[in-house]
């Protein structure tokens, strides 16, 4: 026999085991009760909190031959054939996938005949919100004047998509997200009987992540709890999410408009393969928690976090949008600045002296590397740090002219000699390197560079890394293609 899902094994079966929805469970056992039940009800929610389970439970208490404080009891012949989906009276019909006017048509002529053996026959329509308005507007009349034997039930995620005209002829229920403490002791209580084991903060945890919802965290549970213990740490991994610590990190960064360590997070993140957005949807719910927690100076942060979050996920590089984030709100990085003092001297300044021991004869010129022919820099010539230094103040130029060109300038080193500026992008950098090579970009650098550098004859763009393939055209690799299959382009 198949097994169920944990969050099927553990599905409610009455009122009384529904969890975070007590207001609206009162009112169902009070209306079975007293018998006073309405022809149609609309549970609206988010996924997991019950809607489907209660529109069952209703659907077993109304036809109960022997309900127990408006509980069903779950033990007569109507009760056992609708727990066990062999009822005749009792129809679940996907909105999704039954959305058409046709299908309404054959319901309303399936709603004149009697029950089977019943004492009501219920309709149970999940997603109802996803019928067409040519379904809604051919169930109206029955929905408003249904035959007495007759209940609907619509369940939706998205009631705002139900029309008026249709929710003013329902009772409706808008059911709560469950609150993360009834889901961490729901949580418990099951892995106990289940026999996983949560250690300490897991249950906690597992309910925060769930969002409300008690069946994803069931859904997590029987995911992690089958491969061992269950610890945050594993939930963490498990769901991609970045450490706690490297989000306050970042926070810290932005707070403190150093724009060093929060590009080092993003590089970090970005090479282990988590995901920016998620990241930015944590970053933001951190910044929450530390404000209502009553530290100060995250509130400034809120509005701009709030923007990232919802821009990040449609972003065509993800990694650049947030890199130009931290750059909008911290300014360039310093390591940009330090990296000048770095290049090396020309060999025509320090030349080696000659032994005068041996006779002068004519050596053949050594190959150099690339980094001794550079010439000297401006950094050499004055510290780094000042004011005055050009490309220092090319690159906060550059920032204020365009932000895309301020980042893809900013791990860069610069030198300057005979009218030429030379651009060397580090190993590691190639996409910034590609990306200086379109026309637009180079074309603002060398209007901006002309301002710090005279005379200018050229901008060169280099790449100082082995790390990659150089991006071939479309001819290039059309040519390359059609030798390695001894064939010939026949148009271009």
């Amino acid at each position: 026999m198949e097994e169920l899902s944990l969050y099927r094994r553990w599905r409610p079966k009455r009122f009384s085991e529904v969890v975070g929805q007590e207001l609206v469970v009162a009112t169902l056992k009070r209306a079975v009760a007293l018998g006073k039940l309405h022809h149609a009800y609309l549970f609206a929610g988010q996924r997991g909190v019950g809607k489907t389970t209660l529109a069952r439970i209703l659907a077993r208490a109304a036809n109960c031959l022997a309900p127990e404080e408006g509980e069903p009891c779950n033990r007569c012949p109507n009760c056992l054939r609708i727990l066990e989906g062999k009822s005749l009276d009792v129809v679940e019909i996907d909105g999704a996938s039954h959305r058409g006017i046709d299908q309404v048509r054959q319901l309303r002529e399936e709603v004149t005949f009697l029950p089977a053996g019943a004492r009501y026959k219920v309709y149970i329509i999940d997603e109802v919100h996803m019928l067409t308005q040519e379904a809604f507007n051919a169930l109206l009349k029955t929905l408003e004047e249904p035959p007495p034997h007759v209940i609907f039930m619509f369940a939706t995620t998205e009631p705002h998509k139900v029309p008026p005209t249709v929710l003013s002829r329902c009772q409706a229920f808008w059911l709560q997200p469950i609150p993360e403490e009834l889901i961490a002791q729901k949580v418990r209580e099951i892995a106990e009987k289940e026999g996983f084991e949560l250690k300490e903060g897991a249950a906690e945890f597992l309910a925060q992540r769930a969002g409300g919802s008690l069946r994803d965290a069931l859904v997590l549970l029987e995911q992690l709890g089958r491969a061992g213990p269950i610890t945050p740490q594993r939930i963490e991994a498990y769901l991609g999410l970045p450490p706690r610590a490297q989000i306050d990190a970042f926070l810290d960064a932005l707070l403190a408009k150093n724009a060093d360590e929060a590009l080092e997070i993003v590089a970090d993140l970005s090479s282990r393969g988590r995901d920016l957005a998620l990241f930015a949807e944590e970053v933001l719910a951190r910044a929450r928690d530390r404000i209502v927690s009553g530290e100060d100076g995250f509130l400034p942060l809120i509005p701009a976090l709030i923007g990232l979050r919802s821009q990040l996920p449609r972003a065509f590089s993800r990694r650049l949008h947030l890199e130009l984030f931290i750059l909008e709100h911290c300014g360039p990085p310093k390591r940009a600045q330090v990296t000048q003092v770095t290049v090396p001297k020309s060999p025509e300044i320090a030349v080696p002296p000659k032994d005068p021991g041996f006779p002068k004869t004519e050596e053949a010129p050594a190959p150099q590397p690339f980094s001794e022919k550079e010439p000297e820099t401006f950094s050499q010539k004055e510290e780094a740090k000042s004011p005055e230094d050009p490309w220092e103040r090319l690159l906060w130029a550059a920032w204020e002219r365009r932000a895309d060109l301020g980042v893809f300038l900013s791990p860069a080193r610069a030198s300057y000699s005979d009218g030429i500026l030379r651009v060397v992008l580090p190993e590691g950098y190639r996409f910034h390197y590609e990306l200086l090579h379109e026309k637009d970009l180079k074309g603002v650098l060398e209007e901006v560079a002309r301002k710090f550098y005279e005379p200018l004859l050229a901008v060169e763009i280099e790449y100082a890394g082995n790390d990659g393939p150089r991006v071939l055209t479309l001819e290039e690799a059309a040519r390359l293609l059609a030798e390695h299959l001894e064939g010939k382009i026949i148009s271009s």
